[in-house]
């Protein structure tokens, strides 16, 4: 893999902070107690990390009118939540700036980015109710993880089994009947939980309907070791998805992943996962002709990792590891395709006292059809007082091309087997400031330097896109944050970033890469009315520059509920101002709608 280095420029961040629930003792005590799982090689405290981390708990999950992942992630405006359709249909993820194929998408940290599309990455086979916080690094994450991580990397965390039962069903605007629900126990060593979800809609158009079906298991048994499966099924109308047509597309995928913890040897910890995943695609250009660009794609990912880590003098750590992972797929429109890799990664965290601390971690990544990347990266943090930290991180990143930028083609595109890898530069510092026991203010600037971009261009709109590595993107931006923490898990909370995209001149339309929101805010909480009524706002507003113009548009959502016992009746309305947007151009959203919901335990 031929990927340009490049010495990054200094930038600065000031960071944003996480979890409500680290705050429970006092403003900085708890949350330097809380443990996290991916801002580093093995899982560590909170108040040690050197990166800009956002964790959304699910005490702010169930408070919030959310339904799906991608409804949570509209909860952090640096996530530029991009949807094609409703409920998380199909939705793709843009973190500071980087487009839907530049961020990285994990499940209990097993890569879940599909290799065909990175359209695909939003097909998240875990229902909400087996979700038990969302994990978002920002910035560049190749040297932990591997390929795609420019912008970000979500980390969807599942629950653990216990002894408990929810549920919620639904109906609601546009035909919608939805339906919800997990059920965990726990026998002796053994947790398990099961959720589920359906959900049906008849559309707010011709060809945007859908239906949708999903399934988890997962089983604890001691803390040693953990086995998850899930399925994914979509049927869903794509009218204007990928052109002028009505389209409509099938997929499903399979998801197993298991993990095991070996014990100690000499002071050395060892663990180890293995991973499958296969996801199917069955897509139709044109309902009116059938046929006719008729696509069908299956592909296949299988990873296997070992990783050890020690304490090294009681003040310091090392962990390191190999990765073994392949992806596959058989396509009658992108043919059959092969992509092989290995890889070895290690980390060294060290701490100064009480409260400095240092991090470095580098991984090397080989492919069979791309050649080696390396990923360096390096951080630090100071607690120059109790209810304050400074930090600041840099580190290199890297993304193969899919399968569908080399070699896909239909009616209004057209790929290039021989587009190549991107690379990238990415640093950041930051501040944490808690005000108070229920106060935290943030402020975040970034910097990102990014060589041979993958972009779809033409030179007219009577021309079908193509792929090229034409571009070089330097991205800067400011992330503003505000967050109150009220009585009995009441909250609200405020965020804003600003983004500069500077991309290299081209002479042709560009689909993507300048396609970006420079302007976004989002203001969610949960606050009481009465003793049990509680009122749920949500309100994002984006302002969108693409190359075919700007656009500007507020969406507000909002849930009342009212609480009898163990039981919830919930009204809630999306879109409540009506507007018309479109967050993937080309692609109109619905209206105002409005659902009604009965909910059952907690």
């Amino acid at each position: 893999m031929e990927m340009k280095g490049a010495a990054c420029s200094a930038v600065v961040v000031i960071a944003l902070a996480c979890s409500p629930s680290a705050f429970a003792q006092s403003p900085a005590g708890g949350f330097r107690q809380d443990v996290v799982v991916t801002a580093a090689a093995v899982p560590v405290e909170v108040g040690s990390v050197t990166r800009t981390l956002t964790v959304i708990n699910r005490g702010q999950i169930g408070r919030l009118p959310v339904h799906s992942v991608a409804d949570v992630l509209r909860l952090v405006s640096t996530v530029d939540v991009r949807a094609r359709g409703e409920r998380g249909v199909q939705t793709d993820f843009a973190v500071r700036g980087a487009n839907f194929g530049q961020m990285l998408v994990l499940v209990d940290g097993v890569r879940l980015n599909d290799a065909q599309s990175g359209h695909h990455n939003g097909d998240i086979p875990v229902p909400l109710d087996a979700v038990e916080r969302i994990e978002i690094l920002h910035g560049p994450g190749s040297s932990l993880f591997g390929a795609d991580a420019f912008g970000g990397t979500i980390n969807i965390i599942t629950r653990d089994g216990g002894d408990s039962a929810s549920g919620v069903v639904q109906s609601g605007s546009f035909g919608l009947v939805a339906g919800r629900g997990q059920v965990s126990a726990r026998t002796g060593s053994v947790r398990q939980l099961f959720a589920a979800s359906v959900e049906r809609s008849s559309g707010f158009m011709f060809e945007r309907g859908f239906a949708t079906a999903g399934v988890t298991s997962r089983t604890a048994i001691g803390e040693d070791t953990r086995v998850l499966a899930s399925y994914l099924w979509k049927d869903f109308g794509a009218n204007g998805f990928y052109g002028n047509a009505p389209s409509h597309e099938w997929t499903n995928q399979t998801f197993l992943a298991a993990e095991r913890r070996f014990g100690s040897w000499r002071g050395w910890q060892a663990s180890g996962t293995g991973s499958y995943r296969t996801h199917g695609d069955h897509f139709l250009f044109d309902v009116r002709r059938p046929g006719v660009a008729e696509n069908r794609h299956r592909t296949h990912a299988a990873i296997g990792s070992f990783r050890v880590s020690r304490s090294v003098a009681g003040r310091a750590s090392v962990a390191g590891g190999a990765e073994l992972g392949a992806d596959w797929i058989r396509s009658s429109n992108l043919g059959d395709h092969t992509t092989r890799r290995v890889s070895a990664f290690a980390e060294w965290r060290q701490a100064v006292g009480t409260t400095v601390q240092f991090d470095s971690s580098v991984r090397v990544d080989r492919y069979t059809e791309f050649g080696s990347a390396v990923s360096p990266s390096i951080g630090a943090a100071w607690w120059p007082a109790s209810n304050v930290r400074v930090r600041a991180s840099s580190g290199r990143a890297f993304r193969v091309p899919t399968f569908t930028e080399r070699y896909y083609s239909d009616p209004a595109n057209w790929a290039r087997p021989e587009v190549g890898a991107e690379s990238s530069w990415g640093g950041e510092s930051g501040v944490d400031l808690f005000v108070s026991y229920s106060w935290q203010v943030n402020a975040t600037v970034f910097g990102r330097l990014d060589e041979d971009v993958i972009d779809w261009l033409r030179p007219n709109t009577s021309e079908r896109w193509r792929t090229y590595n034409i571009r070089d993107v330097d991205t800067v931006g400011v992330e503003l944050a505000l967050r109150r923490t009220l009585a009995a898990g009441a909250f609200v909370q405020a965020g804003y970033t600003f983004l500069d995209v500077t991309a290299a001149a081209v002479s042709q339309l560009s689909k993507y890469v300048l396609d970006y929101a420079p302007h976004g805010l989002v203001a969610a909480g949960s606050v009481p009315l009465l003793k049990r009524v509680q009122l749920a706002p949500r309100l994002e507003y984006r302002h969108r520059t693409r190359s075919t113009g700007e656009s500007d548009y507020a969406l507000l959502d909002a849930r009342l509920s009212r609480a009898f016992g163990r039981y919830d009746v919930r009204v809630e309305g999306t879109n409540l101002a009506n507007a018309s947007y479109q967050e993937v151009a080309g692609v109109a959203m619905p209206g105002r709608a409005f659902t009604v919901a009965l909910a059952i335990g907690r």
